[in-house]
């Protein structure tokens, strides 16, 4: 059985958690986007009141720091490889799926969860939705849990509450992930419109009452 106590390397972790907060852009993709962030004016801040706070969403991680959705047609690599093909984590990946033609050519790697993400873009009905995805690097001790998701016909904003995994998931502080989130907006958006793309994390989710909203195990984020 594994033992309930701490690593050093995530006993470091707990001893700092009351400075980890942080704000992550994204850039645009093949220069026809802009780069974009937005801060929240407090760690538990309330999320816009035209905010989505429960989408319907799946989460997709790597150990291998690879990333986990392709486009095989795309003429750019859209994890931002370099041209030997070495992913370069200085931004985030984003992109936006507006058709079933296009859903069907995406490639997933072989991490847990890949069948569920196929899934969800199977059942989007894309005349009234569209998918984002969204991935970016995580430390290997942390998750970084969606809290909501805004949108209008030229932006996409996220917003996500960084929190610790569980005790008995083996970690080190100095090691990182990759994470793609497909997330489901029910809004056919343009691909072609979306010029920008922006998200925020730390603290914890909250719903536009202000309360901490429930996780999926019926906890508190």
């Amino acid at each position: 059985m594994p033992s309930n106590t701490p690593s050093p390397s995530r006993r470091r972790l707990l001893q700092s958690m009351g400075t980890l907060l942080g704000v992550s852009a994204l850039a645009g993709c093949g220069g026809s986007g802009s780069a974009s962030s937005t801060a929240r004016s407090g760690p538990d801040a309330d999320p816009p009141e035209d905010a989505l706070t429960d989408p319907t969403h799946v989460s997709l991680r790597n150990a291998e720091k690879a990333p986990i959705v392709r486009d095989p047609g795309s003429e750019t690599d859209e994890s931002g490889a370099d041209s030997e093909g070495t992913p370069r984590f200085d931004r985030w990946q984003h992109d936006l799926v507006a058709d079933a033609e296009r859903a069907d050519s995406l490639a997933f790697a072989d991490v847990d969860g890949a069948d569920g993400a196929r899934s969800l873009l199977a059942e989007t009905d894309f005349e009234s939705e569209s998918v984002y995805i969204e991935g970016h690097v995580v430390g290997e001790c942390y998750e970084r849990r969606l809290c909501w998701i805004r949108w209008t016909d030229t932006e996409i904003e996220t917003d996500y509450a960084r929190i610790l995994r569980d005790a008995d998931v083996a970690c080190e502080a100095d090691s990182d992930d990759f994470v793609t989130n497909l997330i489901r907006i029910p809004a056919a958006l343009n691909p072609d419109s979306v010029r920008s793309y922006g998200s925020s994390g730390g603290g914890r989710c909250r719903t536009p009452t202000g309360e901490p909203m429930a996780t999926e195990e019926g906890g508190q984020s």
